[in-house]
């Protein structure tokens, strides 16, 4: 896994500086960031694509972009907000451009079950290998709602689609994982 192990408990007023360190072109206080996050946005990566080496070149692209668009950061979210978006923009405009379900891969499980099995125990392991089989709109809804905390508002705006569509994803996710899981 390309993700860097993260640094010990960061405050936002640290990760302020780094933001404003990194802004002014300070590659060491990006790289810092980097390592804050490149961990969790490797994570969600890897819960929408189910696909470990998708995670890991979206992860990438994710930190290119971030370090490309750093001006434009105005500080009206938490960088780390920022930083979800544009790594949820990376894996749909990839899902839009190739239209690709998980099961095309055949040895997607055994490979995203071996990502995590150091780090979860055997229930989230069944918990992360049911996300990963839900349809890619559910589970996409599923994992920003329930796993990075965004609204149905942003959820519909960054999935461009409307606010009722996606409780109507989210509460299908729900109902297929129930069936799955019991």
């Amino acid at each position: 896994m390309l993700a860097v192990q993260p640094e010990p408990q960061t405050t936002f007023d640290e990760v302020d500086l780094l933001v404003k360190q990194a802004t002014a072109g300070c590659m060491v206080s990006f790289e810092k960031l980097y390592r804050l996050y490149s961990n969790k946005i490797y994570l969600l990566c890897l819960r929408m694509t189910s696909r470990k080496e998708l995670a890991e070149e979206h992860m990438q692209e994710a930190f290119i972009k971030a370090w490309q668009a750093l001006g434009k950061f105005k500080g009206d979210s938490q960088f780390s907000t920022w930083l979800y978006r544009i790594a949820v923009n990376v894996v749909l405009g990839h899902q839009r451009k190739y239209q690709y379900e998980v099961f095309a891969d055949l040895d997607w499980q055994q490979a995203f079950e071996d990502t995590l099995t150091s780090s979860h125990t055997q229930q989230q392991l069944d918990l992360e290998k049911a996300i990963a089989t839900l349809p890619m709109q559910a589970k996409n809804v599923l994992v920003l709602h329930d796993l990075m905390g965004m609204t149905h508002k942003e959820i519909g705006q960054t999935l461009d689609i409307a606010t009722g569509t996606c409780k109507a994803h989210l509460n299908r996710a729900r109902a297929l994982l129930k069936e799955q899981l019991v």
